[in-house]
């Protein structure tokens, strides 16, 4: 498996220090790996770490014990081998939609050409390409999260990191975002992980959803969702094994293991 690995996460603990001093641990011996071109999603209820194991990855934060890698290179920072995408998309507001997705290219000291592509670019990928003038302001929430998407892709990651991308969208616009990840997805064939409090997305959306429990938050369970190239969502909602997988993923997350009986979970 060690060459389609893409995220090796290793033993990763991280205790944190309370406003009164205290230890708090909020990770406890985490490990799990991704392959090249998958998508994982990590799931679990509110304490379990969800966030701030993505934020390790990340190199946002850093573990108090074990170790992370991408692409077999440890992660010490941040780095142009991962994007992330937060909850809200945190635009420019003087920046065009445009600019706003070259503002990282900028940061890293691209040649003006060079980024005005690679931002015209990744707009297209995410369908905006009629919105790249406009500010944000101008724009509707789900389309404001294309373009904090279309920032990440144009740096040409490795890893695409996403914490609940779509929980702030009202319903008909997270579906629309969910499908067109999905379509983002097949077109660029990216490592994605991403952050979910929602059980039905992260089984719509994933190939292996990982489960933390909380207090400490440590990973309960690995699940296969089993829907290969399927990239149609309510074909995949409408199939056996998202109500085999949904009923398996609920046990995970509060704690309990899936049962077996006579080869068959219930």
């Amino acid at each position: 498996m060690s060459g389609d690995l893409a995220v090796d996460v290793r033993g990763v603990s991280k205790v944190f220090q309370d406003d009164k001093g205290r230890q708090v641990q909020a990770l406890q011996d985490v490990s799990f790996q991704v392959r090249r071109s998958e998508i994982v999603a990590l799931t679990g209820r509110s304490g379990c770490g969800k966030t701030t194991l993505l934020r390790i990855i990340m190199g946002l934060e850093q573990p108090s014990g074990g170790s992370v890698t991408v692409d077999g290179v440890p992660v010490q920072g941040c780095g142009p081998n991962r994007g992330i995408v937060f909850q809200n998309a945190e635009l420019l507001p003087w920046r065009t939609a445009l600019g706003n997705v070259e503002f990282g290219l900028e940061a890293r000291g691209l040649p003006k050409a060079e980024r005005r592509e690679a931002a015209e670019r990744a707009i297209e990928l995410v369908g905006l390409g009629n919105a790249a003038n406009r500010r944000p302001h101008e724009l509707s929430g789900g389309m404001r999260q294309r373009v904090g998407i279309a920032r990440a892709l144009a740096i040409d990651p490795a890893v695409l990191l996403m914490d609940e991308p779509f929980s702030a969208l009202d319903a008909q616009t997270r579906e629309k975002m969910q499908g067109e990840l999905l379509e983002i997805h097949q077109r660029t064939g990216k490592t994605i992980i991403f952050v979910s409090h929602d059980i039905d997305e992260s089984v719509l959306l994933a190939d292996r959803v990982v489960t933390l429990v909380p207090d400490p938050g440590r990973l309960h369970g690995v699940l296969d969702t089993g829907f290969g190239d399927s990239t149609d969502l309510d074909e995949r909602r409408s199939s056996a094994e998202f109500a085999l997988r949904r009923h398996e993923l609920l046990q995970l997350v509060h704690g309990r293991e899936i049962q077996q009986q006579d080869g068959v979970s219930i």
